[in-house]
């Protein structure tokens, strides 16, 4: 039986929210440094509730989360297995996380450089999504994702000008747009995304592969109060970037 060793007093130190993402974390890492190779059985609930001092509803969701991204598979009645799929991002469609944690989570390093950064007039597409009259003025940005310095996704946005902050200046605009919409007070509650595959040299900028294939996030994302506040479309690169999503029956 695999020992297993974790910092308690780490789990200690977290509310009961944070519990589960952490042992996904860590359990995460472990995986990929090879810990638990593919095909190999991971240690039972309760061990890891234990090694954890945690409880094993909080592992069972940690476990629901490394399913998710591919990197386990669960067989009922015989347990929690490594899968092959320890290399690059993995994100989890369900989970509506900026890109910048998502790549810092899998332990590399994340990095964004806007291209455009501007307030304009809506075109008439864009004042469609975003529940605006044409020419209504939008914050439109285009910015680049990299991983360790690697280009993995490219993004396309748009947000009313009017919900973000007055002293707000779209030159200093930097980091992640869920980080600026919350410093405008603007809480980002849920999004609808709908997924193409998308080619074409007129998507991206700088050294990217010719012969790229993107898959394509183009998503709305609402307020609690169910207002639209941004429109993206992100092309990510296919290979470096993967989405998984647990579907049952």
């Amino acid at each position: 039986m695999t020992e297993v060793a974790a910092d308690t007093s780490t789990a200690a130190r977290r509310n009961d929210r944070d519990l589960s993402a952490w042992v996904a974390d860590d359990l995460r890492q472990r995986l990929r440094d090879g810990e638990w190779p593919a095909g190999s059985r991971l240690p039972g609930e309760l061990q890891l509730a234990e090694a954890y001092a945690v409880s094993r509803a909080t592992v069972r969701t940690a476990l629901r989360t490394l399913a998710s991204q591919g990197l386990t598979t669960t067989r009922h009645g015989s347990g929690t297995y490594a899968t092959a799929a320890t290399a690059g991002i993995h994100a989890d469609l369900r989970n509506l996380d900026s890109m910048t944690a998502t790549i810092r989570r899998v332990g590399a390093e994340p990095g964004m450089s806007y291209r455009r950064r501007e307030v304009r007039p809506a075109t008439a597409v864009q004042a469609e999504r975003l529940e605006l009259a044409t020419g209504d003025p939008v914050l439109l940005t285009e910015r680049k994702l990299t991983a360790d310095g690697q280009p993995v996704a490219f993004s396309y946005d748009a947000i009313p000008r009017e919900i973000l902050s007055d002293e707000l200046e779209p030159e200093t605009v930097e980091g992640s747009l869920y980080a600026l919409l919350e410093h405008s007070g603007v809480d980002v509650a849920w999004a609808v995304a709908e997924v193409h595959a998308a080619t074409g040299d007129d998507i991206g900028w700088g050294p990217r592969p010719s012969d790229a294939v993107y898959v394509m996030l183009d998503q709305l994302h609402r307020a609690i109060e169910d207002r639209p506040v941004a429109w993206s479309q992100t092309y990510f690169l296919e290979g470096r970037f993967q989405f998984s999503l647990v579907r049952t029956r």
